[in-house]
């Protein structure tokens, strides 16, 4: 009896213990945890407003990674008023949009971090943050869901979310952080996410760091090359710049300057621009003082205005014209140039005139880009043409004769899109540039043509990608190759500009090394060069997304698989003269290896923050993922067409479990076009056609089996296949 009441009391206690708590006795707990935190300009003052929260006392602090940016100093304030800069960043990850920080602080509350997989819809949750600077703000609800998006899963909760709430904590009931709240509904107030807590604990386990100081010019604008004016949040990033945050002047405005500077009339601006807000404005500044006065083109609301400003006020300022364009591509990107001389000023929208004027109050003056009111907006290919370039080939090369353009309807109407490809080839001798132009004037073929196009395109990029392949195995530059892999995908991809951004990471690396430095050490340095001081690191959270497939994305994001970022420490190593590091096909996870002076063999998993490794590492990790008795010491070392098949392969798996069999085809497709003669992909290939309703193709592969595969293929199958067809 005294033992069964003993049981009683305790359980009794247990239920006592676990009462939910309600938001004052929450808020009370947990407040002093929660972080405001502020982005600041050049002068120290406040731009942006966040939420973050400790989750160690030795300093580590947790937000999104949207709230912190790039290039932005941004100020830690503790509920005690005590302010911090970060010394460092822990981690980050673009996919989850989360981010760890570190503070000089010690002996802090940190909070208790949950199990966000329990999470069930009607549970009561409670938020802390700083909703349009309201800082500490507290507000009760409940989840309504777990739903999945491109970037993974996130909580939906009926809370209403605000600028600043982003990166606070999202607490169940008993004050365990079970999320980390990151975005509002566009439909309703009372409606937002967060990012499930889960995410965050991988990020711990497994952290990718930077000191603050290199961070902060990640992203940064190069100096070398702009120099910023009215403030608002500008960076940079491999050829392209963007900006977001409203600007101080007249309207919301902001404006950068390019060093460049024209020598004399005429001569010549483009860039291309895409809007993510219609009702702003972003685009050329020119003819400018370098400070508030300057001539304008840009799209506005939907419209193209040109103007010029004289001095910070609404009454300095002049709209010399504006027009509609039915050439004007709203939520695209949209290609501006102005071609400007003594007595008049030309522009141009995606190659069309819209704008002339004859205004000549302004001389010569300096260029450069600008924003308005409070759009983000992304610009591409800015250049400056001293004298200007001669366009009349571009122009020709991008529009169809009228007898063209009728043929071109009339196959769009009746055709499929391989005979659309097949008579453009024969026929029209059409670029994929002139094809999306047509498509964008024929709303009622432009399906069509865009698929023809696409398949042209990735057809060229196959031409380019094979030639490159077809030098001798010294002379092919991988990294070259695989930047025409992500072409295929990325259209617009400016390789060069990429080309450009490995060699000033060569030149940066090589500063650092002496001329005596062996090998082993070089490559030593090099591995802290990319995965500590500059936080390359593998993808764990989002391993099969296309963009850890793409070189230039690894070199945007810091992010890759394991044979991406293999491509990228071997381009580095090569241009630097490193001799003896090769590439490592490890079964299900490429690596490096290198010959050391004392022909002694050192592995590097690259994906493992480059982490030397023994062979017998390398067997033993094969035998923990699948068992596998391989010895690691016997394994070829991969051709660069190899190296290139598998990064296809790659693209190919993932595409067809995300997207389905037709999304996977383009890359066997690709890989055919580098390697002809491979029957097992031919075949491959044919079964693929016939499961998505390509009849035809798959026919034209099995009958090549038949002509031209080998006896160890199955022949007389593939016969009776072809027959039924």
């Amino acid at each position: 009896m005294r033992r069964g009441l003993y049981i009683l009391i305790l359980a009794v206690s247990g239920l006592k213990a676990a009462q939910p708590l309600d938001e004052k006795q929450l808020f009370d707990r947990v407040a002093d945890a929660v972080v405001t935190i502020k982005h600041l300009d050049r002068n120290g003052d406040q731009e942006g407003i966040g939420t973050g929260f400790v989750i160690d006392s030795a300093g580590r602090v947790a937000t999104s990674l949207h709230v912190i940016g790039e290039a932005r100093r941004v100020e830690i304030i503790l509920q005690d008023g005590s302010k911090y800069e970060p010394t460092s960043i822990l981690g980050w990850d673009r996919t989850l949009d989360l981010a760890v920080l570190q503070i000089a602080a010690e002996n802090l509350h940190a909070l208790p971090l949950g199990d966000s997989a329990a999470v069930s819809a009607g549970q009561r949750v409670v938020a802390v943050g700083n909703p349009m600077g309201l800082e500490w703000s507290v507000v009760g609800g409940v989840v309504s869901g777990v739903r999945q998006f491109a970037q993974g899963p996130m909580i939906q909760v009926a809370i209403p979310i605000e600028p600043g709430n982003s990166g606070g904590p999202l607490f169940d009931t008993n004050g365990n952080v079970i999320g980390v709240m990151n975005m509002k509904s566009t439909l309703t107030p009372n409606l937002g996410f967060a990012t499930p807590i889960n995410g965050l604990s991988r990020l711990i386990s497994r952290p990718n760091s930077m000191v603050w100081e290199r961070w902060l010019r990640l992203g940064a604008l190069d100096e070398k090359l702009w120099k910023a004016g009215e403030t608002a949040m500008w960076s940079s990033k491999v050829g392209r710049v963007a900006v977001e945050g409203t600007g101080k002047g007249f309207g919301g405005r902001s404006y950068i300057h390019h060093t460049l500077k024209p020598t004399g009339f005429p001569y010549e601006l483009e860039t291309s621009v895409r809007l993510k807000d219609e009702t702003g404005a972003a685009g050329l500044i020119f003819g400018s003082d370098g400070n508030q006065t300057h001539y304008g083109f840009y799209p506005s609301n939907g419209q193209m205005r040109l103007t010029r400003f004289e001095g910070p006020s609404v009454y300095d300022w002049t709209i010399l014209d504006q027009v509609n364009s039915p050439y004007y591509r709203p939520n695209e990107s949209n290609h501006l140039r102005v071609l400007h001389d003594q007595n008049s000023i030309r522009c141009y929208l995606n190659n069309e005139l819209v704008i002339e004027s004859e205004d000549r109050v302004l001389g010569l003056g300096t260029v450069g880009l600008t924003k308005f009111r409070q759009t983000s907006a992304e610009f591409a290919g800015f250049n400056l043409h001293d004298p200007p370039e001669n366009h009349e080939s571009t122009i020709d090369q991008n529009e169809l004769d009228p007898e063209a353009l009728v043929r071109l309807l009339q196959l769009a109407r009746n055709d499929s899109t391989m005979e659309i490809e097949t008579s453009l080839e024969e026929t029209l001798d059409a670029t994929p540039d002139a094809l999306e132009r047509s498509a964008s004037l024929l709303d009622k073929t432009s399906r069509r043509l865009r698929e023809a196009s696409s398949r042209l395109h990735r057809k060229q990029v196959g031409r380019e990608l094979k030639q490159e392949l077809a030098n001798k195995e010294k002379d092919i530059d991988l990294f070259w190759a695989a930047l025409w892999v992500a072409k295929h995908d990325q259209p617009d991809l400016d390789m060069e500009a990429y080309r450009a951004e490995l060699e000033r990471m060569v030149n940066e690396c090589q500063e650092g090394l002496t001329k005596e430095a062996t090998d082993e050490q070089r490559v030593t340095f090099l591995m802290d060069y990319l995965f500590v001081d500059n936080g390359y690191h593998g993808s764990y959270t989002d391993y099969q997304h296309e963009a850890n497939s793409y070189v230039n994305k690894v070199l945007e994001d810091r992010e890759g698989l394991p044979i991406s970022l293999s491509v990228l420490t071997l381009a580095m190593a090569e241009r630097l003269g490193i001799e003896g590091l090769e590439p490592f096909p490890l079964p299900g996870h490429f690596m490096l290896r290198q010959t050391l002076s004392d022909h002694q063999m050192r592995l590097i998993d690259v994906f493992d923050g480059g982490r030397f490794l023994t062979y017998e590492d390398a067997n033993k990790m094969l035998r923990q993922r699948d068992g596998s008795i391989t010895d690691s010491r016997e394994l070829k070392i991969p051709s660069k067409l190899e190296i290139i098949q598998r990064m296809l392969r790659n693209l190919q798996v993932f595409a067809q479990q995300d997207k389905g069999m037709e999304a996977s085809l383009p890359y066997v497709d690709l890989a055919l076009t580098l390697d002809e003669q491979d029957g097992q992909l031919r075949m491959e290939r044919a079964f693929l056609r016939l499961r998505v309703g390509q009849a035809q193709g798959a026919k034209d592969d099995l009958s090549w089996l038949l002509e031209f595969g080998s006896d160890d293929l199955p022949l007389d199958r593939i016969r009776e296949l072809r027959d039924s067809l």
